[in-house]
């Protein structure tokens, strides 16, 4: 399977299927900031790089909290909270996306940060 771990164990084993609902909202913002850029005429590869090179930071910070919760036998605990806030942080980036986009979400987005949404959002 392609989510097995170098010792064989299965990811969702350890992380649960939430480690499934975060790959989707990883991929989800992507798709989500790419089509905000073209929308605002925006698109260049060099800001889709570092957004990339973000997406790897979180996989590196998962792949830390994975040591950490080795480290202090934390039963899996520590890595589902750093799992459970990847979602939330992506979560809050797709909103602020779609609000980009122009799709109207104001019973979200009025908790946001008005300089960082589009016109959806205002």
């Amino acid at each position: 399977m392609s989510t097995e771990l170098i010792t064989g164990l299965d990811i969702t084993t350890v992380v649960g299927n939430v480690w499934y609902v975060a790959l989707g909202f990883i991929l989800f913002d992507i798709v989500t900031g790419l089509l905000a850029s073209a929308v605002e005429k925006k698109l260049n590869s060099s800001v889709n790089y570092i957004g990339l090179l973000r997406k790897v930071g979180l996989f590196v910070a998962l792949a830390f909290l994975v040591f950490v919760d080795a480290l202090v036998d934390a039963k899996g605990y520590v890595i589902k909270l750093g799992v459970g806030l990847i979602v939330a942080y992506e979560g809050m980036s797709i909103v602020e996306n779609l609000s980009r986009i122009g799709i109207n979400i104001k019973f979200v987005t009025k908790y946001f940060d008005p300089n960082k949404l589009g016109k959806g959002g205002r």
